[in-house]
């Protein structure tokens, strides 16, 4: 099996000038180098291409910076944490994280729950909360399909036999013991947060089977780099295969590096990817977590959060909320981008502009049969970052051009 192996975007670029390219790789295989110049496919814009192309969204009445019923699922009362949207029988489906008994996002191993949403305005919503798909503790879903075989697909973080202890924030939000906040990481399977679990239907409505597909194994190495595994995202392939990108960190030490896990087809054993990670911070690539993976006909893409000091958005002042590209012909030779995906700043369609505080969990939605992007969803906050007590994190969309 081949080692796979990370190259700097930087390196990639070092012999070219700014905005010019030599090969479709300098143009991170979302457009083609013609004449010295990228062309990049629609969606995507920047010298290397790698920048969403994003369009200018609704404010509300006030301009506050509050997305409210304009985009994404808005519950004022609910904190919710990104998720990804489907179409079945005219409607866009919503599966996104939810806090349950209206706690803020950093008690999310107590009380992160699935919920799915429904918008009747278009894929952008606003979207209706219909039903908690699967109780605390299951947190960050992704969901694809219809498969080959017509089932729909939902990967997320937490092991199928934990249920966790709610808290109930009604009767006010609880501190936490630690400059860490320990004590709200969760007063539950304390191996949960390290394991990742698939969830079937031949509906978005359900009923919904599941089972652990990547467990937290503490017979590894503590210092392995995939010792914990959660944050999953995953294709399907022409061939029936399922491929599985997933945060790695080792279980002595706090890292954020990106794995792969197979499978021959959903239903069979997935088997970790060996050899080294993806991207790590041991290789100077970055501390990279809330992976979204995809395919186009030019090879494999991710889209992560970046929150390392250097991240491509410009340092640590971005670390909450910077979006990068990682890529590969074959997804065994990975290379990182030094173009940001989107920041912190939020275009309106008057021209304004807003700051978010924290914009994160990256996940795309395509046009039906095509790798074009139609839509953006993050999980945010205009109001605090998502460490705080204070104030509640939601699910934004955004459309592309």
């Amino acid at each position: 099996m081949r080692r796979m192996r990370v190259l700097l975007g930087l390196v990639a670029v070092s012999m070219r000038s700014v905005g010019a390219c030599i090969t479709d790789m300098d143009c991170e295989l979302l457009g083609t180098c013609a004449g010295g110049r990228c062309v990049c496919d629609s969606g995507w814009k920047g010298p290397s291409c790698s920048a969403a192309d994003l369009q200018p969204t609704r404010s509300n009445s006030n301009n506050s910076g509050r997305f409210d019923h304009y985009s994404g699922y808005q519950n004022l009362t609910r904190a919710s944490w990104g998720g990804r949207a489907v179409y079945e029988n005219g409607t866009w489906h919503l599966f996104a994280t939810e806090i349950a008994e209206g706690c803020p996002l950093i008690l999310f191993m107590n009380n992160s729950q699935i919920i799915r949403a429904t918008s009747k305005s278009g894929i952008l919503g606003p979207y209706e909360k219909q039903e908690t798909v699967l109780p605390a503790f299951r947190h960050n879903p992704t969901i694809i399909g219809p498969t080959r075989d017509g089932m729909y697909l939902m990967f997320y973080i937490g092991s199928t036999n934990d249920v966790a202890a709610h808290i109930d924030c009604a009767l006010g939000v609880p501190s936490c013991a630690s400059e860490k906040k320990e004590w709200c990481r969760g007063s539950h399977n304390p191996y949960s947060n390290g394991a990742i679990s698939m969830a079937w239907s031949p509906s978005v409505l359900g009923p919904w089977q599941e089972r652990e597909i990547l467990p937290y194994n503490p017979d590894h190495n503590l210092t392995e780099w995939n010792c914990v595994n959660n944050n999953p995202t995953a294709v399907e392939l022409k061939n029936g295969t399922i491929m599985i990108v997933y945060r790695a960190d080792p279980c002595a030490m706090g890292a954020e590096a990106l794995g792969i896990a197979v499978a021959d087809h959903w239903s069979k054993v997935f088997t970790r990817r060996k050899g080294f990670p993806i991207v790590s911070p041991a290789d100077g690539s970055g501390n990279h977590e809330d992976p979204f993976l995809f395919q186009n006909h030019r090879g494999f893409h991710i889209i992560t959060h970046d929150q390392s000091g250097g991240s491509v958005c410009g340092g640590s002042a971005f670390g909450s909320t910077c979006g990068a590209h990682v890529w590969s012909k074959d997804s065994y030779e990975w290379f990182v981008g030094k173009e940001a995906v989107y920041n912190s700043t939020v275009t309106f369609r008057d021209g304004s502009t807003n700051e978010l505080k924290t914009r994160q969990r990256p996940q795309l939605v395509f046009e039906p049969g095509s790798s074009r992007p139609i839509a953006l969803f993050n999980g945010g906050s205009f109001e605090g970052s998502n460490q705080d007590l204070g104030s509640l994190t939601h699910t934004f969309g955004f459309a592309f051009n």
